[in-house]
C-alpha cells in the first residue's frame, strides 16, 4: 500500500518537457512519506526503505514564473560489516510509530597493537610485534535522543593482549612465581618471548555522534583476567624449542579506559590502564593499546 501511495506522489515529479531525460526512482516499503505543498513549492520527503531505516529522499519543485526548478537529494546507502539487531521504537504523542529505534543490540571487533608504559628498566618491548584482539560479543546501545546523536552502551566480550620483548631478552618465571626478565644464553638462537593475557570484559561507554562521519566515545573496560602465560621460542643446536609457563601471577581484575573515535568514517581506538599487568613482586608494566575498532 505504501508503495502505491508513493507512486502517486512521485508521478507528477517524473513529468518533464519533451526530449528531456527522465529518471525513475523506486522506493520499496517506505517507513514515512511527507508531502508539503503551497502555491509555489511542492516538497516530498521519504524516510526509510526496505532494509534501511536511515534512508532519506528529498525532492523539491519550486515554481518560477512559468517554469520550475527541481532539487533532489538522496542519503547515501550504507553497509555494516557487523549487523545490528533493533529492539524497539519510541512512539509520538499520537501513538504513531515513526521515530527511530532507540535500543539496538550490536557486536564489535578490535584489532591493534600494544605499547606498554611505566615499564621496568630491563624491558624493551616490540610494539608492532605485540598485538591485541578483542570482541564485544553483545553490546546494548541505548540512544537517548531521537536523532541518534547520544548513546550509552553496555557490552560483554573477550580480549587477548600479547606483550613481546626484543629478541635478545626472554621472560621467565622465578621459583617464587614472579615473572622476571633475562638475556638469552649465547648458544641460543632467539625467536621471541612474550606474555599473553586472556580476559573476559565488561564495557560501559558514552558516545556522541557529531555527524559527517565524526563521532567520539569514552568509558571504562573492566577486564577479568582469567588466564596468562609466558611463551618463548628459540633454536638450540639447530632444534626448535618452545617453552610455556603458566600461573604467572597476573592481576585478576584491571580497568582499561577506552577512547574510540570515527573520523571520516574511519574507526579507531586507544586503551590505557592505570593498573600493572602483573602482581607486585614481579616485573612492572602497564597496558597501552591502539588500533582499528569495527
Amino acid at each position: 500500500m505504501n508503495r502505491i501511495i508513493l507512486s502517486f506522489i512521485l508521478f507528477p515529479l517524473s513529468i518533464s518537457p519533451a526530449g528531456a531525460q527522465t529518471d525513475t526512482l523506486v522506493i520499496n516499503h517506505p517507513r514515512r512519506v511527507t508531502v508539503i505543498s503551497n502555491d509555489s513549492l511542492q516538497r516530498v520527503i521519504v524516510n526509510g526503505k526496505q532494509g534501511d531505516d536511515d534512508f532519506v529522499y528529498h525532492n523539491t519543485i519550486r515554481l518560477v514564473d512559468a517554469n520550475y526548478e527541481s532539487h533532489t537529494s538522496i542519503s547515501r546507502d550504507h553497509w555494516e560489516l557487523i549487523p545490528s539487531v533493533k529492539l524497539g521504537r519510541r512512539t509520538d504523542d499520537d501513538g504513531n510509530d515513526h521515530t527511530p529505534y532507540y535500543n539496538v543490540l550490536t557486536a564489535h571487533l578490535g584489532v591493534g597493537f600494544t605499547a606498554p608504559t611505566h615499564a621496568d628498566d630491563r624491558l624493551d618491548f616490540s610494539t608492532f610485534k605485540s598485538w591485541e584482539f578483542f570482541a564485544t560479543v553483545a553490546q546494548w546501545d541505548h540512544y537517548v535522543d531521537r536523532h541518534h546523536r547520544n548513546c550509552i552502551s553496555f557490552g560483554l566480550g573477550i580480549d587477548w593482549k600479547n606483550y613481546r620483548i626484543t629478541d635478545d631478552q626472554l621472560f621467565t618465571k622465578a621459583p617464587d612465581g614472579n615473572v622476571t626478565v633475562e638475556r638469552f644464553p649465547l648458544e641460543y638462537e632467539p625467536k621471541f618471548s612474550r606474555i599473553k593475557v586472556f580476559s573476559l570484559t565488561a564495557t560501559l561507554r558514552y558516545q556522541h555522534n557529531f555527524g559527517n562521519g565524526f563521532s567520539i566515545g569514552l568509558g571504562p573496560v573492566v577486564n577479568f583476567n582469567t588466564y596468562a602465560s609466558i611463551k618463548t621460542r628459540y633454536k638450540f643446536l639447530g632444534d626448535k624449542v618452545k617453552h610455556i609457563e603458566k600461573n604467572i601471577r597476573q592481576r585478576p581484575i584491571t580497568i582499561d579506559w577506552m577512547l574510540n573515535m570515527s573520523v571520516a568514517d574511519f574507526p579507531f581506538y586507544v586503551k590505557y590502564s592505570n593498573d600493572d599487568v602483573l602482581k607486585d613482586g614481579g616485573i612492572k608494566f602497564r597496558s597501552l593499546s591502539f588500533g582499528l575498532y569495527l
